[in-house]
């Protein structure tokens, strides 16, 4: 049973009429009655009653009507699908992240990407850099957004994801809280709330050279590791804190965010991925999220 012969079947189970059925089909009368005869003789059953007035199902053509539907319906889906995996609207992604790029950019993405491809589930991590990189590497993930220090991971691709400047976040009665711009030297002494240097090495050592060639002496007071924490020890004037710009968005009245004069290191996320990893969802998410 073809797909052509099911199609001629169907046009006249559902009009009980060959040259309606022919009309639907773009054909004439004969050959589409020439076909259903064959049919029925391929099958060796009648499917149809026909006299001068009428065109009746039999109770075989009942039958075959309902499957042809159901068969027809599950073919035209399975092509739908087909060519929906194949231009990147459906599919399964494994995508981690570190804590610090979800208060960035990444939330407002993932959200705009699922509004966007609705058919793509995102099944998403929270872990560490070191532990993403292994999982994209053993194929656990299919991308992950890190923060890479110096090189990147051999036998990873990656790509920049997002960059931003830093501010610095200082209680609102401090008497820092009054200046329009902060110069590195302001910082002597200050003391200073700081993520751990064991988290971005790099990161860490470009400030303490920052602070260093302006002259300002280093006193970290006390090491967090979210931005969350370190604006709410900021707020309890425990120190000051360079942070990223994107954290004044949170909005506190107990906090001021001042930004630097000149130039200072920068926060930078990376998205990486297999070297061979292909694929028509991960290429759309990519190209979202890169703004390709």
């Amino acid at each position: 049973m073809t797909d052509r012969q099911m199609r001629y079947f169907l046009a006249v189970a559902e009009t009980l009429h060959f040259r309606r059925a022919a009309e639907r089909l773009h054909m004439t009368q004969p050959p589409l009655s020439m076909q259903i005869a064959a049919f029925e003789e391929e099958l060796g059953v009648a499917l149809f009653v026909r006299d001068r007035r009428s065109v009746t199902l039999t109770a075989a053509g009942e039958s075959l009507l309902s499957d042809v539907r159901r068969i027809l319906g599950d073919m035209e889906a399975a092509q739908r699908r087909a060519v929906d995996t194949g231009l990147g609207r459906v599919g399964r992604l494994r995508v981690g992240f570190i804590g610090p790029a979800i208060d960035g950019p990444l939330g407002q993405d993932l959200k705009a990407f699922g509004e966007n491809h609705p058919g793509i589930t995102l099944e998403l991590s929270e872990k560490s850099t070191p532990e993403l990189i292994e999982q994209v590497r053993g194929k656990g993930l299919d991308a992950a957004v890190v923060r890479l220090s110096g090189p990147g991971p051999d036998g990873l691709a990656h790509q920049v994801y997002h960059r931003e400047s830093y501010v610095l976040a200082v209680p609102a009665g401090h008497n820092l809280a009054r200046e329009t711009a902060i110069e590195p030297k302001m910082l002597d002494d200050e003391p200073l709330i700081m993520f751990p240097r064991t988290l971005n090495p790099v990161l860490y050592d470009q400030w303490t050279s920052l602070l260093s060639r302006a002259g300002a002496r280093l006193r970290v007071a006390q090491e967090v590791l979210t931005k969350h924490a370190t604006v709410a020890l900021v707020a309890a004037g425990l120190g000051v804190s360079p942070v990223p710009r994107s954290t004044a968005d949170i909005g506190r009245k107990d906090v001021v965010f001042i930004p630097f004069a000149g130039s200072t290191p920068e926060l930078t996320f990376h998205i990486v991925t297999r070297d061979e990893a292909t694929g028509p969802a991960l290429t759309t998410f990519l190209d979202q999220l890169l703004g390709k």
